[in-house]
Order: structure tokens, then sequence, then C-alpha cells
């Protein structure tokens, strides 16, 4: 791609425009022509040229009208017709967690291969005192509501404690010796049943198995940051991922938690900020994943904006895990599982006591972010924010964002745009998976009805776009490429070098591809809404900051399963150029 520095021009442009200029009586720092302008503005969805001044767009046209705005101090740029987008917004990541986790590493392809491992790696390291070891897998050990047992691990290692979690980060697996270290035991209570929970048997016995909030309620307690190794590894890695985020185009990103460890990743990007190396707008959050956290949740993040805000990194939004997974029965269901009759599940707050945290962030003005993955913490989720509602005069203040949404009841659908909320998907999940434990779970017909994004979208409802990437390692860049994201909501389908057969095929319901129009939206225009930035952000509009994107190839005219490969050849960010050249 070659794009064009025309100073040359300058000079002619007053010339033959003479008395024309006068009525523009702004002069542009720089301006852009002869692009093909996506804005993501309804009102102009196409324009070719922009003018720019102090880092915000002073007028979004054709070029001719744009060149009314130079005089010889202006610089001009001749884009030759490549395509430029907003600057993208990922509504839903973890930037921050990456390199957090310090894990033993484990493999093998059977259990007994994966058990052998276990044991090697613990005769190999025995001064770790307390072992984290990751990862295995959710499929060998899962079947419905029966998990792995300890008395496995014990006959491996009676005397020392293991912390082995799960290939899906949602469920860990604790020997008897690491069930005493954190303090669990028989009298313990799960934090909340049905989804934050220590299994047990049919006569009440820890099994070791430990989903979602009861274990992660123990990651910064007993593996903290503190060595410093650990620390330099996971500074180096959470800016690897920063600056991956912000070449790739994306100049606003929501934290979606980190675990525990805010008191970790803040005081970094915080740094990061004030040495000018933040290269996004950073908003961060704090984390609810058990109920006794919501008591925490509103003066923590009050204290999080005194110690570690800035510009770029602010603090508005809450995040509560409202369920689990599918994969380990943690998710809130309608319906029981088909794999598991007698059990439908949980949600971690019921309707009342959301609603009533509702009404407390209304009256502090903080926006809320919730994982839902079933159709009951969907309709929860719902029936909370219409019952704040009824109790609020005037405007509701908090704006909604619920995530993920593997399943939706349909009656609930139209409720969703009707309440005014946020449905924030990731995208590169709606592939198709092969021999799928969730498949099992849910059975055919649900499973063939999951993450309805268009449907969503052309009912108006606010539809925004996410990498939720947190572990970093070889796929890091594949995982937070939004132009990977859009080359899977488009398609449905994965990258062929992925397929599990000679066609994987389209995933279920086939007609709920989303277009190229509705992924760039959902990335612009909608991720600057719920991060509630749309007075500045999300469109190339007048007024707004100057954020955009020129791409080396153009989107809607690359072979659909070649969008992933599309790359940035420029990034602004409020008029300055951050990531190569135009």
């Amino acid at each position: 791609m070659k794009i064009t520095k025309n100073y040359w021009l300058i000079g002619f442009i007053i010339s033959v425009l003479g008395s024309c200029t006068s009525e523009y009586n702004v002069t542009a720092d720089l301006i852009i022509t002869n692009g093909k302008i996506f804005t993501s503005n309804e009102n102009q969805p196409w324009a070719e040229a922009v003018a720019i001044k102090d880092g915000k767009f002073i007028y979004v046209g054709d070029s001719t009208n744009a060149l009314r705005f130079a005089s010889d101090s202006t610089t001009v740029y001749n884009l030759q017709e490549n395509l430029i987008i907003p600057g993208l917004t990922d509504g839903h990541s973890h930037p921050g967690y990456v390199g957090v986790e310090n894990f033993g590493e484990v493999e093998g392809e059977t259990k007994e291969e994966l058990l052998a491992s276990v044991k090697s790696y613990m005769d190999n390291h025995p001064d770790e005192e307390f072992p984290r070891l990751c990862c295995w897998p959710t499929d060998m050990y899962v079947d419905g509501n029966q998990g792995p047992q300890k008395e496995i691990l014990d006959a491996i290692v009676p005397d020392r404690p293991i912390w082995f979690e799960s290939s899906s980060a949602h469920d860990f697996w604790l020997n008897s010796k690491a069930l005493e270290k954190v303090g669990v035991n028989r009298d313990t209570p799960d934090p909340r049943p049905g989804v934050a929970i220590y299994a047990r048997d049919e006569n009440g016995e820890l099994t070791g198995w430990i989903k979602e909030g009861a274990g992660v309620q123990h990651f910064a307690v007993q593996f903290g940051v503190g060595k410093e190794v650990h620390k330099k590894t996971h500074e180096a890695r959470v800016i690897e991922t920063l600056n991956i985020l912000s070449e790739y185009g994306i100049t606003t990103l929501f934290d979606a938690g980190n675990k525990g460890y805010g008191d970790t990743v803040f005081p970094l990007i915080s740094r990061l900020e004030k040495e000018g190396k933040l290269p996004v707008r950073y908003e961060g959050t704090y984390q609810v994943f058990t109920p006794d956290r919501l008591r925490t949740a509103i003066p923590e993040i009050k204290r999080y904006r005194e110690e570690y805000g800035g510009k770029l990194l602010q603090f508005n939004t809450i995040k509560i895990f409202m369920d689990g997974i599918n994969e380990n029965h943690s998710v809130g269901l309608l319906e029981p599982y088909d794999n598991d009759p007698n059990y439908v599940g949980n949600t971690l707050l019921t309707s009342d006591q959301l609603r009533d945290f509702l009404l407390e962030l209304h009256k502090e003005k903080i926006d809320l972010h919730a994982h839902t993955i079933g159709d009951l913490t969907v309709r929860t989720v719902l029936d909370a924010v219409e019952k704040a509602k009824a109790l609020v005069e005037g405007e509701f203040y908090p704006r909604v964002t619920i995530a993920h949404l593997e399943l939706i009841n349909e009656a609930d659908i139209p409720r969703i745009q009707e309440l005014g909320i946020t449905c924030n998907f990731t995208p590169w999940w709606l592939g198709v998976n092969h021999s799928d434990v969730v498949e099992e779970s849910l059975g055919e017909e649900r499973y063939s009805n999951m993450y309805k994004a268009k449907t969503l979208f052309e009912l108006g409802t606010n539809v925004s776009f996410s990498s939720d990437e947190w572990w970093g390692g070889d796929m890091l860049r594949t995982y937070i490429n939004p132009y990977m994201g859009m080359q899977v909501g488009h398609t449905r389908q994965y990258p062929s070098d992925w397929w599990e057969t000679e066609d994987d095929g389209i995933r279920a319901p086939t007609d709920e591809r989303l277009t190229l129009e509705q992924m760039l939206t959902g990335y612009t225009k909608n991720g600057a809404y719920q991060l509630r930035k749309e007075k500045n952000l999300g469109t190339i509009e007048v007024g707004k900051l100057a954020d955009l994107v020129v791409l080396d190839k153009n989107l809607f005219e690359v072979d659909k399963y070649e969008i992933m490969n599309v790359a940035p050849s420029a990034v602004m960010m409020e008029g300055r150029i951050i990531h190569g050249s135009f």
C-alpha cells in the first residue's frame, strides 16, 4: 500500500479555492483524503475525507471540501482508496491478567499420562510448598455433575498440597492437603450453592472439585505475585498484550476483571499511564465472584479511582459473575441439563438481591457488567433491571451489559432491547466445536440455538464485541485479534486449519451470521456506548476524538475466510499516529 503525503498540494489548493476558504475559518492540523471511510455513523455511513484539529474531527465528507481546511502548515495525506475504520473497542478483555498465573505445566493425552506428568512435576520440584498445576481437560474428568476426586491426587502425593486448574479455568481440583491449606472442610459453606461450590459426594464429604468463585477467592491469597521474577514476567506480558491490542487498532478496552489481583494489575497500568506508555484507554473494574464481595464492591472501585485513576485509566463499572459455565454445570438454566435432569443450576444473586445492588449503583452513578451464560441467568438480570427501574424516578443511571450469552429464552430477547441492556459477545467463540461437552449437557435443541447476536442486532439492541483473552501464550495474538473475531462472527466457522473434519460446517443457527457492517458497528459505535464514551468515540464524526485505523486490505473486498489476516497499516489515537504510518 502506498499512501502519499501531499505538502505540495496545499499551496495549489489555497490558490484555487481562493475566497471559498474564507467560510472555513478553522485550519486543520491534518487532512486525510481519497479514502474509503466506514464511519459507523448511520447518518453518514461512508466518507472519503476527514480534517482533524487538536485531536478531533472537524470535517467528515468529500476530499474537495476537506481540503478547504488546509493551510501551509497542514499535513495532507492521500489514502488512495484504502479502507479506514474508527478506532476499535474491546468490550470484555483481561490484558492485566496475562502473566498473573504462574503454573507448573503438565500434560497427557490420557488420564494415566496426565497423572504421570503430575507425579513427575511434583518429584522434580520438591521445594515448592504449594504447587499450582495446569491443566486437566474438562471433558476428561467431568461427566454431568460428577467431577475429579481428591483421592486420585492423594494417591500421587499424599503429603503436599496440589492445586490443579482445569483447561476451562472455571474449576479446580485439590487434594486433601490443599483443602486443608486453604481452610476448607466438610462444614465450610458454599459461597453460592449451584454456582460457586465445594463439590461433595452423597455423604456430604468434599470431593476436591471446586467450582467458580469458591476457588477464585483463594487466588490472590495463596498465589500472590510476590517474587520479583514473577512481577517482571507479569509486567512484560501485560505490556506486550496492550501493545498488540493497540497495533490491531484497539484504542479503548474494558478490563472485565482480574480475579482478586486488582492491586497487582492497576498499579502497573497506572504507572504505564504516568510514564506515557499506556497505548489505550483502559476501563478497569472490581470483580464480584462470591456474594460477600458485594459489600466491598462500591468502596473498592472508589478506592481504585482515587489510588490509580487517570485520564486513560478509569473505573466506572462493576463486574459480577452471575453464573459459571455449562462445561462444569455451574450455569443458571430454565430447564435441567440433559445429562443431569435433576439440576437446573443457580445464579450468584437473586433478582431481588441484584435489584437492590442496582439501586446502590444508581445512587453512586456506576455501571454494571454481568457474566451471563444461561437463560435463567439472563432472565434474572432482566428481572432485576426491570424491578430497579420501576423504583427510580426519572432516568435510571446504570448501563447494564450482559456478556457471553450462550442461551437466551425467546421470550426474553425483546426485553433486552426494551430495557436498554447491552449484549457483549466474544465472536471468535462462534465456530463449530466437535464432541462438545456443552452439547452433551444442553441437548441438541438448545445447543443449536446459542449465540443469537444477529437477532439482537436486528431488534435494535446495542451489541458489542470482545476478545475475553487472559491466558496469553502462543495463541495470544490470534485470540485478541479483532479481525479474527470479525471473521468468525461473520462466518460462524473457525479458520480451516482449526477444523477437526474435512468441513466442520457452520455453527447453528446459520442465519445468525453477522454482516461485516454489524461486526464493525459492534466493535466501534456500540462498544463506545457500552462504556459510556459515545459522545467522544465510536464513530468518525465531527466533534469526536480522532481515533481511526487504516487497514492494509479492504474488509469488504477480501475473501471472508481471509478477514483475520487483514492488519492495520496505521493506527491513530486523538489525531496522533501511534502505530505504523500513512
